[in-house]
């Protein structure tokens, strides 16, 4: 499927509670040999979500489940489940990194739509449909991961070059370092006064 050294997905999927799609992409060998059809594609989205736990109304964990010999790596929030499918024999690290990159990318692009979210709902998830599908569509090619960075993917989102994500995050750093730089200062100025 792969080659070697490169995790291959077969399935990203964002479904409701219910194990109803959102958004989902397969790969393309996922798509000819394994889940052709859409109705064996949502039989199996039905089959991830009966044998995940529920998700409860603040963001869970990163998990990791077995499901038909495959390794679903998941992340649940309200009533929305995020989750990233391989075979069994891939390298649970890295979808760990890819499905937590792509929650952080998608609760970032949902979250911008409203100020008093309490996290990722399935409404958020479908007034953002767009970013989402973008999302879905930057993360993998064809079932090999292109990026598990949620800054930068949420960069590509905004259209924003990598490098300004970069040099906003120095000066950000910067910023932090100068200013606690000025209150030891401060304190050991006022600490000075009093001895």
């Amino acid at each position: 499927m792969a080659e070697d050294g490169l995790v291959q997905i077969l399935a990203l999927l964002v479904l409701d509670t219910d194990g109803g799609r959102l958004a989902v992409k397969y790969n393309s060998f996922a798509r000819k040999e394994l889940w052709p059809t859409v109705k064996q594609q949502v039989a199996f989205e039905k089959r991830v979500i009966n044998k995940l736990p529920k998700p409860s109304a603040t963001r869970s964990d990163v998990d990791v489940a077995v499901i038909d010999d495959y390794t679903v790596i998941f992340q649940a929030c309200n009533d929305v489940v995020v989750a990233a499918v391989a075979a069994s024999s891939e390298n649970e690290l890295v979808m760990l990194e890819l499905a937590e990159g792509m929650y952080n990318a998608l609760s970032s692009a949902c979250q911008s739509q409203s100020f008093l979210s309490s996290g990722l709902t399935k409404q958020l998830v479908l007034d953002s449909l767009s970013d989402v599908l973008f999302i879905l569509d930057e993360v993998t090619d064809n079932g090999v991961i292109m990026e598990t960075d949620d800054e930068k993917i949420s960069a590509r989102i905004k259209m924003i070059d990598e490098t300004e994500v970069t040099q906003s995050a120095q000066a950000e750093q910067m910023f932090q370092k100068a200013t606690q730089s000025a209150k030891q200062k401060l304190l050991g100025s006022l600490m000075g006064s009093r001895g």
